[in-house]
């Protein structure tokens, strides 16, 4: 058996060994039931360690093409033969997944993106500003400008922490809310989504309790299930998280973080109240608690009186803020930031740079121009105007087209109405019959982490005309009647349809 062996070759000696009998066998060279050299003589033939050898012996084991016996020692087995070559197979990839994977990762998000993107689907389901209203002709110009101006510097790496400029204007931004930050507190992020993702991994190991309010933001949901974390959930009632039953959960199970999406609450459309706001501060500073305040929504009250940011009212550094420009813009952009201390800003970034360095540098000095100018104020203005109307057209088709039983809320700011279907129906059977009809929803259960929701369903009053939203609506309503009409010709019989989303 001639086995050559080039040292200077990258390739490990023990695979060389073992490509080289592989080949021998399947050619036929060595025939089923052929014996080969002993380890230790093949070892000193060829120069090597014993264990080179062994390590050569287990690969071709591994495929199949040698048995080890003891007594016999390493023989060719009989499906090896020129006649019964061993033949390779597609990789199994689905139980090449780790189990913490395979376990929590949910495809509702990615359903919903692909769902939204139909050009013939009324999709009242992702959590997506308006098309038709964004600031394209201004962006545009924005963007020759800082490449004309700035082309050669922007289009190279910026700092982790993100483009100076931008993180000095959000933060002189967020201190006329009442929230006193510098540029060094902020973190410019490719969206908030990488923000929770960030502060899980800095935070929270494997088995800490995070607490969240009940129902709550569904895309956090699936990252702290993908940490391995445990969930206590606090009901919310029309003033927000019922913070009085917060201080129970405190007390028994120190958690590591309290996550709550404050003002505009997604999927309730709900505002935590200014008094509870302060509950919950004081709770989290005796508890010595972090909270992490995500707020995609604030810039978007049509009416009522604005609340202060827990972040506003914070005095001991307990909240970390979390917002995105993908409900003021374009989610396309991924571009959000994260305020906080100091230090957990410098820690979060070390982090970051493992994920991918820094955020789009063309994005970032882009959207810099475009807040100094004040367009992205003037946007905010439009859309104040704009969105109401929305809300209010949606409003009055679930009031002209849905069956008795059904309601829902009027939040005076956000993207949502947060509905209970009529007694009888479930969320994700009407969501398969309405998709028939070519129109779509996010069911109430994602939002819950112990699987209630089922009658609950949440609806976009922002990504389209106040005629889709008319006729979407109208097609829901005609969904809802075909499945309480068959409700009622089979009433003992429960629908078991699969949902599309």
């Amino acid at each position: 058996m001639l086995v050559q062996l080039d040292r200077t070759s990258p390739v490990p000696l023990y695979l060389q060994i073992s490509s080289q009998i592989r080949k021998l066998i399947l050619t036929g060279a060595l025939p089923e039931g052929s014996r080969l050299p002993p380890q230790r003589e093949l070892a000193s033939t060829l120069g090597v360690n014993r264990t080179t050898v062994v390590n050569a012996y287990q690969e071709l084991a591994a495929d199949g093409l040698v048995d080890a016996t003891i007594g016999r020692g390493t023989v060719v087995r009989a499906t090896a033969s020129p006649a019964q070559p061993v033949s390779p197979s597609p990789l199994p990839w689905a139980e090449v997944f780790s189990l913490r994977t395979r376990a929590t990762c949910d495809p509702l998000i990615r359903d919903m993106m692909t769902l939204c993107a139909q050009q013939d689907v009324i999709s009242f389901a992702a959590g997506v500003p308006a098309p038709d209203l964004y600031p394209l002709d201004t962006f545009r110009m924005v963007v020759d400008e800082v490449l004309a101006r700035d082309g050669r510097t922007l289009l190279q790496h910026c700092p982790t922490e993100g483009h100076f400029p931008l993180r000095e204007w959000l933060a002189g931004r967020m201190t006329e809310r009442g929230a006193h930050v510098s540029a060094r507190n902020v973190l410019l992020l490719a969206g908030s989504q990488q923000g929770l993702d960030l502060v899980t991994r800095l935070l929270l190991d494997p088995g800490d309790i995070v607490i969240t309010e009940s129902p709550s933001y569904l895309g956090v949901l699936q990252v702290f299930r993908a940490a391995g974390v445990r969930l206590l959930t606090v009901p919310l009632d029309e003033e927000g998280m019922r913070v009085d039953l917060l201080e129970q959960i405190l007390a028994r199970s120190r958690p590591k973080l309290i996550y709550t999406l404050p003002t505009f609450q997604n999927p309730t459309g709900v505002t935590l109240s200014l008094e509870r706001r302060y509950q919950l501060l004081a709770l989290a500073q005796r508890y010595q608690v972090p909270i992490l305040e995500d707020d995609p929504y604030g810039e978007l009250r049509y009416e009522g009186t604005p609340v202060p940011t827990l972040k506003a009212l914070d005095r001991y550094g307990h909240v970390l803020y979390l917002s995105t420009f993908s409900k003021m813009l374009f989610p396309g952009l991924r571009l959000g930031w994260l305020a906080a201390p100091e230090p957990v800003v410098e820690r979060l970034a070390l982090i970051k740079q493992l994920t991918d360095l820094h955020t789009n540098t063309l994005g970032q000095w882009a959207l810099a121009e475009f807040c100094h100018q004040g367009l992205l104020d003037e946007h905010l203005a439009h859309l104040r105007e704009v969105y109401p109307r929305r809300r209010d057209a949606m409003s009055a088709a679930l009031e002209r087209y849905c069956p008795p039983g059904m309601t829902w809320n009027r939040p005076e700011g956000g993207f949502y109405l947060w509905c209970r279907l009529p007694e009888g129906l479930h969320a994700r059977e009407l969501l398969a019959e309405a998709a028939r009809r070519r129109v779509a929803f996010t069911v109430g259960d994602a939002f819950h982490v112990d699987g209630g929701g089922q009658e609950w369903m949440r609806l976009n009053f922002t990504c389209h005309t106040e005629e889709a939203i008319t006729e979407g609506v109208k097609r829901l309503g005609q969904a809802m009647e075909a499945l309480l009409q068959r409700q009622r010709a089979q009433p003992t019989e429960r629908l078991s349809l699969r949902p599309i989303v």
